[in-house]
């Protein structure tokens, strides 16, 4: 045996190579049959095995298995039994199992050499955990190794099947040497966007050497609101807050996902710093001539984590009309924004338009300007200049929450387009918008990243950005937006400005070409039989698309740079709360007070106090002086004034609103209570 650590001798030989004249052994695959042992019993589509050449060994992944008997055609079975199938056959007809095995590398005998030889008649056995990373690459890659599925081999240890993690190189996933990262499936059964937080959580703990953050849109209910949460807890951990997740159904990771996060080597956690941007809803404009995002409480906010105790990652997006205005290709129909229309938006931006009020008063100078018989104002013809200002009265309304009367001054305040933290992850909250205003959010974001990236001011090294319906924002086809140029120059020129696209969509056939191509890692879940008869995956063996026709939930085929050939594995759930259990647990709407405290000091405590014990303190209490005294507590944490014991800090507040229902004497009682507790 040439590299015996490659093979697992203790599974024994599971077939023999074999060459006909219809199919000879080449460079690139050989066929087997199968041995009747037990073990052999356990190949399946996706197993990896080793054979031998004369002097270097192949391994291969294993696809389209076939049944051989020697019969001619199928009617001689019909006539041996007589076209009767409760006939006994006087003798059992001998059968073959012969799978298609697709090399994925070969190593020679010497070191130095490089070997293509196609194999030879001999043993076949199970690949070891060595030979399969070998095999990928792994010992070439120039950059850290990010764990992205877990594969499975037929070869079994103590009762449990051979798990071998399988890699991505960091420098060809998150570049400079290649980058991005494409992900394609059948809406909700293909896992997309749990796979991405995943590997995100796996290049935040892997890769170690650099600052990385992640930026993420939640387009659907909470799913991306509550990741800073785990995904479960423990009764001797948090008891109350466990009843609570029982309540909401919330299962933990099973004994086999927890098996296969210690077999990728990775923690079991939540995203620590997680911060949460959303826009305001419709109406809650303060009509104020400078706005101050930090001043706009979360529950004006249009996103589903609001709670108190659960809104002190949530912030505010909002824009002047000087921000939106470059934007305008995007809120306006294509029919009404023509070059006339265009051109009187640059004017408004020449003249330093920040404020919906302001262009109102130059609306006004501009008709008592063309009143006096004129015929245009600085070349721009009285009926482009009422189209204007006839769209620009409805854009409040169009822009959902996102556009404010006055100028906004975030004055220190988080800002969605400011640089980013290590390991930050940035969820925007677009899942409560729609058409314009959705898409209007996505455009300037990226935008602002994309030139940030450009000045080198991302704060980061490394940043990643996951945009789903890629079909949607980067679609195929000449006609051209500025959310798909940007797209599409990230995908060219991202690598260089440390931006990594991560993209997923449905129909993999329907993205940008350019965009889809400078992916080097691309994983497939199941896709749907309109789309896999598409030329986009026309690469794959004929077996290889029946498999991802019928893949289940959790199961992936990877494609990386340094792969040969595509290798399917399985990957655990993410270790975070997703789904409308988050809102179930730490919504606001189906706690009662107590529970609303308790998640408030759960935020700012290492050991909140009890349920009980809050109860016991707020029985009798009207709810809104309650809240008071708590947010005079969380308002404190959000300026950096933290106080050492927060519940005692809320308990001598709420006795401080209570006052002014006491005597003199029940005051000087009250202080010095509080002196006490001092």
């Amino acid at each position: 045996m040439l590299h015996e650590e490659f093979l697992d001798v203790g599974s024994g030989p599971i077939g023999r190579v074999v060459t006909s004249e219809e199919f000879p052994a080449t460079a690139h695959e050989f066929f087997f049959w199968t041995a009747e042992t037990e073990e052999a019993q356990r190949l399946d589509i996706g197993h990896i095995v080793v054979a031998e050449a004369e002097d270097a060994t192949a391994i291969a992944v294993l696809d389209d298995p076939r049944r051989y008997s020697d019969l001619q055609s199928f009617l001689d079975d019909f006539y041996a039994y007589d076209g009767d199938p409760t006939l006994e056959a006087l003798s059992e007809r001998v059968e073959i199992l012969v799978f298609r095995a697709r090399v994925l590398t070969t190593k020679h005998r010497d070191e130095r050499k490089k070997s293509k030889r196609p194999v030879k008649t001999g043993p076949v056995y199970f690949a070891t955990s060595e030979a399969i990373e070998f095999a990928l690459g792994a010992e070439v890659f120039s950059g850290t190794k990010i764990p992205m599925l877990l594969h499975e081999n037929g070869n079994e240890e103590n009762g449990s099947p051979q798990r071998t993690p399988l890699y991505a190189d960091a420098d060809y996933l998150l570049g400079p040497e290649a980058g991005h990262l494409n992900i394609t499936g059948m809406s909700g059964l293909s896992t997309k966007t749990s796979h991405a937080l995943f590997t995100v959580s796996s290049i935040f703990q892997k890769a170690k050497d650099k600052k990385v953050a992640a930026l993420m849109f939640n387009v659907k209910g909470a799913d991306l609101l509550f990741l800073d949460k785990p995904v479960s807890v423990g009764r001797e951990e948090d008891p109350d807050l466990a009843f609570r997740y029982e309540e909401a159904g919330q299962k933990g990771l099973s004994t086999e996902e927890e098996e296969m996060y210690a077999a990728l080597e990775l923690e079991v956690k939540p995203f620590d710093n997680l911060r949460v941007f959303a826009p305001l809803r419709h109406g809650m404009d303060p009509n104020e001539r400078v706005v101050y995002p930090a001043d706009l409480r979360v529950g004006e906010l249009n996103t589903l984590r609001n709670a108190r105790g659960e809104d002190g990652c949530v912030h505010a997006i909002v824009w002047d009309l000087g921000d939106v205005l470059p934007h305008a290709g995007r809120i306006f129909e294509p029919s009404d924004y023509d070059d006339k229309f265009r051109g009187f938006v640059e004017e408004l931006r020449a003249q330093g338009v920040r404020t919906q009020d302001r262009f109102q008063a130059l609306m006004a100078e501009i008709w008592d300007y063309l009143e006096e018989d004129k015929r245009s104002w600085r070349g721009h013809n009285p009926m482009t200049i009422a189209k204007v200002h006839n769209r620009f009265n409805g854009l409040p309304s169009k822009c959902g929450g996102l556009l404010v009367r006055g100028q906004v001054d975030y004055d220190g305040a988080p800002n969605v387009e400011e640089p980013f933290t290590d390991k930050e992850m940035r969820v925007v909250d677009i899942s409560r918008l729609t058409g314009v205003p959705q898409d209007l959010v996505v455009t300037k974001v990226i935008k602002s990243v994309w030139e940030m990236a450009e000045q080198g001011k991302l704060g980061v090294d490394k940043l990643v950005i996951f945009v789903d319906e890629l079909n949607k924002y980067a679609p195929s086809g000449s006609r051209s937006t500025p959310l798909k140029d940007t797209l599409v120059d990230i995908s060219a020129r991202g690598r260089h400005l440390n931006l990594t696209l991560f993209g997923a969509q449905q129909f993999r056939s329907k993205v940008d070409d350019e965009v889809v191509g400078n992916a080097a890692t691309s994983l497939y879940g199941r896709i749907g039989d309109e789309e896999i008869t598409n030329s986009s995956y026309r690469s794959f063996s004929s077996t290889t698309r029946d498999e991802l026709l019928q893949l289940e939930k959790g199961r992936l085929l990877l494609r990386h740079a340094h792969y040969a050939v595509p290798v399917f594995g399985r990957f655990p759930r993410p270790s975070v709360l997703t789904g409308k259990a988050g809102t179930e647990i730490f919504g606001g709407q189906n706690v009662d007070l107590a529970t609303e405290v308790q998640n408030v000091m759960r935020r700012l405590m290492t050991k909140p106090p009890a349920i009980q014990k809050i109860r016991g303190d707020v029985t009798g209490m009207a709810p809104e002086r309650v809240y008071e005294a708590l947010d005079a507590v969380n308002a404190a944490s959000r300026r950096g004034k933290s106080p050492v014991n927060p519940y005692e800090t809320f308990k001598r507040n709420l006795i401080k609103k209570m006052a002014s229902r006491f005597s003199s004497d029940d005051l000087s009682f009250l202080a010095n209570i509080e002196r006490m507790g001092e």
